[in-house]
Parts: structure tokens; sequence; C-alpha cells
């Protein structure tokens, strides 16, 4: 208990320099056999220390790296056994403390979000998609951001709606990162030449890759929200956002309604 208080302490300090020395810190002991010690409720007291470091975090560059390093504990710090814990511990906090962000520091934490799930999802992809840890995963999803509880601000599983399938395809297809794609332009002729040749090779790939990824299942919250959620635009976001999005069908997974006015989603194939 002491040493996560010490963490948190550390990790809300108003000072750039303490912050970023307490989370060099956290890196080494989350990696380390000692927090498999660490409880649920200590874990979410991390979190919180977390949560201020990048409350306190300002200018656009800054935030976007720690959200970055914040997102990054899922997939290269946190052991595998611990996984599916600090993935809850992150969602109580954000949940509980979401009402409390103001306008000026609301981006930030949508950018965090989006962080989290990407390195979630590339934490899945390095463990081969693994049926138990998917499925840990996914749970507390269900039990949390997305379990349609009204104690949840909507904000947090229409954010998911827009970002998830996003973050899902960017892991899956390795795409490149927006700063990546500078200089684009001067390759567009040889890459136009090479397009028809690789074409047929890319799709191949895109089939192999979509083969060992659980789709169906990964929907599936979603799927759930869509029917059971009591608030009629969070299904609707579901559907719209989620369920409706052209990749499902291009991905193999959704079926195709028989009729442009039919309103239930026709599930998975």
């Amino acid at each position: 208990m002491g040493e996560s208080s010490k963490f948190v302490k550390l990790l809300a300090s108003n000072d750039r320099k303490t912050r970023e020395a307490a989370l060099d810190l956290l890196k080494k002991y989350l990696s380390s056999k000692s927090s498999a010690q660490l409880s649920s409720e200590e874990l979410k007291k991390l979190w919180k220390g977390l949560y201020f470091s990048m409350w306190f975090c300002d200018r656009a560059r800054p935030q976007e790296r720690l959200a970055e390093s914040l997102g990054a504990l899922f997939s290269d710090t946190i052991p595998l056994s611990r996984f599916a814990d600090f993935i809850e511990a992150f969602w109580t906090v954000m949940i509980r403390e979401w009402p409390s962000i103001d306008q000026w520091r609301i981006d930030k934490f949508y950018l965090l979000i989006r962080r989290v799930v990407r390195h979630s999802f590339i934490r899945l992809n390095a463990e081969k998609w693994n049926s138990k840890t998917v499925d840990e995963f996914l749970s507390v999803y269900e039990k949390s951001v997305l379990s349609g509880d009204q104690k949840v601000s909507v904000a947090l599983p229409y954010h998911l709606c827009d970002i998830y399938l996003d973050e899902l395809e960017r892991v899956m297809f390795n795409t490149t990162d927006e700063s990546a794609e500078d200089g684009a332009d001067e390759k567009e002729e040889e890459d136009q030449d090479e397009g028809a040749e690789n074409g047929s090779k890319d799709e191949q790939k895109k089939r192999e890759v979509m083969e060992q990824v659980p789709l169906s299942k990964l929907i599936e919250p979603f799927v759930k929200l869509s029917k059971d959620a009591k608030l009629k635009t969070l299904r609707e976001k579901c559907k719209n956002e989620v369920l409706d999005d052209s990749r499902l069908k291009e991905w193999g997974i959704v079926e195709e309604s028989e009729s442009e006015e039919e309103e239930e989603w026709t599930g998975f194939n």
C-alpha cells in the first residue's frame, strides 16, 4: 500500500520533471515481479496518479508524448497476468473522474483513451489474440465503459464507438502512424507503378491477418449495447458507428441486410 501511495504522490506532482521521473520509476516497477503483489485497489490508486499526470500536462506535443507513454504501459510494461486488472483500474478511474474534466482538458483525455485502446490491441496482437486474454479484455469493457450503466458518462462509450474500429484496423494491418506520412507525395508515382503488382499480395495478406483475429468476438460488446442499452441514442450510436461500418462487411463478419429499410442489425456470419 505504501509503495503505490508513494508513486501516486509523485505522479500527481505539478512539477513536470518530478512526474516524468516518477513515470520512469513506475515503468520499471510494473515490469518487475513486484507488480504481482499489487492489489486491484492499488492499481486503481496508481491510475489515479497517472490521471493527474495527464491533468497537469500542458501543450499539445507533451500531451501526445505522455498519452503514448501511458498507453504503452499496456503493450510493453504490465505483465500479462495483470493486463485485465490494469485495464479495469484505468476505466474505473476514467469513469469516476470524467464528470470533473473541464472543456479545456477534455481533448487530451480523449487522446489518452485512444492510445490506451490502441496499445491494448497491440498487446492482444502480440499475444496472438489468445482466447483467454481477449475474453478477459472484453469482460472488463462489458462491465465498465461498455456496460450501458447510466452512471457511465455517455461520452465515453460514444468515443469508443468513434475510435474502436479505427484502432483495431491500425493494429491488425500495421498501418503507419500519421507522422510517417511525411514525404508520401514524392513516392506517389512509384507506388502507383507497383500498386497493381502488389495489390493481390496485399489482399491475400489481409485475409491471412483477419483469419488470426477474433473479429466477431471483438465486436460483441457493441452488439449487446445496440440491443440492451437503456439510452436510445447509445443504441443508435453503436449501430451507426460500429455495426454499420462498411469495414465489417469488407472483413466478412457482418451479413448484408436483405432490405435497405430493415432496422435490426442482422448479426455475424
